[in-house]
């Protein structure tokens, strides 16, 4: 059974525009006019032609929207206004500058055309040594550098001293997108006392938080079924949802913006760059006695919360599944004129374990010993574990999936002919974010500490036996509607075609402010909440039972759509039982709540900053990749082979846990070999078409073989984004095994020696 699937083969998918056409009359169109400089004063805007075009109803500027926004609040304490539309100028390429209301998409496309702006270039800073070196972008800042903190754990001075080896790398990870099929879309109105705002985004969550700021009103968020996958990028549009959001009330009409792809590609959003310094004190016996890391990411123009989460998200497990005994980090942000940066799968994992990683096998070829031996004397061996930073890891081992892979590498090793490289990698994947890591980035104490990892869920069981469930959550392709009616068939007996999942954004139903998909938290923490609302309604339909079959509850059971003693010789129908709450509840004197359960779930793991120390994620996975590549005589890297281990505790639906594994894999492996959003010297994207960004197709993707390990069947954890966080090191790591190689893409740089 696949509920979404099933809909989509149907032509029955609920996108954005199936809302408007149903609901939504006499509504504007909206297109953005966005600065063609990195960095540039705007010394003019001429509306008059543009205004004069047939069917435009106006030309919106900042000036026309200025005392209806407060700018947006920030994760850090900085003296920086940031909001949806340009000011006096332009901080990056495709900054918004003007937005042309007009009667449909055609007439204010045309319009732009007309429109007159008068810009004064300025110098732009493109890279993170310009900004460390330049003046700072913004004139209220002092510099480009908004973040620099540096935390020491654990005898780092003492496990120094102890050490006989150091060894160090420096790497570089890219800007990258993840390409969603669909791009923003957004419909929004305001009705004199509150804004409405329709959008394909992932919250609600701290979205709201942020709108209610800056539009200065009350707000309802809502979202369609489904939209058209994200992998955390549709988590940076709320800017553009208060952008046309006030639109609509300047010229008091619906107003619906459809985002193009060329639009989506240079100046939505993107993962942020970052170069990284990872330093490995150890011993020639393969110990690693301390690590220091020295991270900086480039945010682009502004810090758009939730940045620099891309830094501090994977603060608890930043020692990945090795059990160091001193660490030192330093983070730091800067500034540049590029687009602003934010969640892109796996946020922050991809960028710590490709330097990571690729730093073991550095150390491992240093000291003359295997990389898959060298992890094996330092990968911690038994759960509950704490990390130096405060991860609590609990219900995996990446110790036995560690051994695992070890056999599938001697035995490729066995095989290995002429210009074969091998490569691994070994990650602990974060599942559930605790909101608190973001308190990292303040310096100051005035502020509220946050440990939000939370979510409430509806279930009712109707007359008629159906059961609703209720997500304040977005379908972006995981297959969460079909696993939710597996679990409450199993759970309730029920038929799981009788089961209805309304699971889409609407702020006007219950929610908490974790509530949204992302960071991989369906299963720790939305179907924790789920089980929490069925124990409910399976106490109430088991106490029922057994009043009515005068047995002890602890005697039966529910199974098949009946609820059966465990001998199995007196039962009762599930329907009965749902009839006998409707229309005979006077049976059921002693039993409270009736058919409607509301499941809350907050994880006892969430906690706050003490000391430095915080777990950033509330669940934990482990996953290990193995890379066969082959090198012909062109240089040209192929994937022969790729094996997946993992252990993530329990599986709720194998199929959908293969195809996140996959799906994940496929982003790591494209990031890479051939995906990079690069810019000029001026701040202008190079790749702004699909000619010049390196998307993967079916002729480059390998088959992806997966086994699961299951060291705890009670533990839940994500498992969306392991693949985009273990894939770029063990391929890095397989090729240089055979060539010299120092950044990726890779793709990009053997094709460059070639030249």
């Amino acid at each position: 059974m696949f509920k979404e699937g099933l809909r989509f083969v149907k032509g029955e998918g609920n996108y954005i525009d199936d809302f408007v056409l149903k609901e939504v009359k006499n509504y504007f169109s909206a297109s953005i006019v966005r600065s063609p400089y990195a960095h540039a004063k705007i010394r003019s805007i001429d509306k008059s032609d543009a205004e004069k075009l047939n069917g435009v109803i106006k030309v919106i500027t900042f000036n026309d929207i200025r005392n209806l926004l407060d700018p947006f609040p920030l994760s850090l304490d900085i003296n920086l206004d940031f909001y949806p539309m340009a000011r006096e100028k332009t901080l990056y390429y495709g900054e918004p500058v003007a937005v042309i209301i007009a009667k449909d998409d055609y007439v204010a496309e045309d319009a732009k055309e007309l429109l007159q702006i008068d810009y004064e270039p300025l110098e732009s800073v493109v890279s993170i040594e310009n900004a460390i070196n330049s003046g700072p972008i913004h004139p209220t800042l002092k510099s480009n550098i908004i973040l620099d903190k540096t935390l020491v754990y654990g005898k780092f001075e003492d496990e120094i001293k102890r050490s006989s080896i150091l060894i160090e790398e420096r790497v570089k990870f890219p800007r990258y997108s993840s390409s969603p099929l669909e791009t923003y879309e957004i419909l929004a109105r305001y009705n004199g006392e509150e804004y409405e705002i329709f959008s394909n985004f992932q919250g609600p969550f701290t979205i709201h938080y942020l709108l209610t700021k800056a539009l200065k009103s009350k707000v309802v968020l809502k979202g369609p079924r489904d939209i058209g996958g994200s992998f955390g990028i549709k988590s940076a549009i709320y800017p553009y949802m208060a952008l046309i959001a006030v639109a609509s009330r300047v010229v008091e009409r619906p107003v619906k913006w459809i985002e193009t792809r060329s639009e989506h590609i240079t100046s939505s959003s993107v993962g942020a760059e970052r170069e990284s310094l990872i330093r490995i004190y150890g011993d020639k016996d393969g110990i690693i006695h301390a690590i220091e890391m020295d991270l900086i990411d480039n945010l682009g123009a502004y810090p758009r919360p939730p940045e620099p989460g891309n830094l501090l998200r994977n603060h608890g497990n930043l020692t990945g599944a090795y059990d160091i005994k001193g660490l030192k980090v330093r983070y730091r942000a800067v500034l540049t004129n590029t687009v602003p940066t934010g969640l892109n799968r796996g946020y922050g994992g991809p960028h710590l374990y490709f330097a990571l990683e690729t730093a073991i096998d550095s150390f491992a070829r240093e000291i003359g010993m295997d990389p898959i031996d060298v992890r094996l004397k330092n990968v911690f061996k038994e759960t509950p574990y704490e990390t130096l930073t405060g991860g609590k890891y609990n219900g995996f081992s990446c110790y036995s999936v560690l051994k695992r892979m070890k056999e599938i590498y001697e035995k490729i090793g066995e095989k290995k002919r002429g210009k074969v490289g091998i490569g691994v990698s070994l990650v602990v994947e974060p599942s559930g974010t605790n909101i608190g890591y973001l308190d990292l980035a303040r310096e100051s104490k005035d502020y509220l500490p946050k440990s939000a990892a939370q979510d409430v869920v509806i279930v009712q069981i109707d007359p008629y036996g159906k059961v609703k469930v209720m997500v304040n959550g977005t379908n972006e392709g995981q297959g969460h509607e079909t696993v939710i009616s597996e679990i409450v068939s199993k759970r309730l007996g029920v038929n799981p075609d009788d089961v209805e999942v309304i699971y889409s954004v609407d702020t006007s139903r219950p929610w908490v402010v974790s509530s949204g998909s992302y960071s991989s938290r369906f299963t720790p923490i939305v179907v924790q909440a789920l089980n929490n609302a069925l124990d409910q309604l399976e106490n109430r339909l088991l106490s029922a039972a057994s009043e009515i079959l005068g047995v002890q509850k602890s005697e039966l059971k529910i199974e098949n759509g009946r609820v059966r003693t465990i001998s199995g010789n007196k039962s009762i129908s599930v329907r009965h039982l749902i009839g006998t709450f409707y229309w005979d509840p006077a049976k059921l004197k002693g039993i409270e709540g009736g058919l409607v359960a509301v499941g809350y779930y907050q994880s006892p793991y969430a906690d706050d900053i003490k000391e430095g120390k915080i777990n950033s994620s509330i669940s934990y996975g482990c996953m290990g990749h193995v890379v066969e590549v082959l090198m012909d005589e062109t240089d040209i890297p192929r994937i022969s082979r790729y094996v997946v281990v993992h252990d993530a505790g329990r599986i709720l639906n194998q199929n959908f846990a293969r195809g996140q594994i996959i799906g994940s894999t496929f982003h790591g492996i494209e990031v890479s070999l051939y995906a990079s959003l690069e810019y000029n010297e001026e701040g202008i994207p190079i790749t702004q078409t699909f000619a010049e960004y390196g998307v993967m197709t079916a002729m480059e993707s390998p088959k992806v073989e997966i086994e699961h390990l299951e060291s705890d069947s009670n533990h839940l954890a994500g498992l969306g984004e392991g693949g985009t966080m273990a894939a770029p090191p063990a391929v890095f790591n397989a090729i240089r095994s055979l060539v010299e190689v120092k950044h990726i893409p890779l793709f990009l740089e053997l094709t460059s020696k070639r030249k």
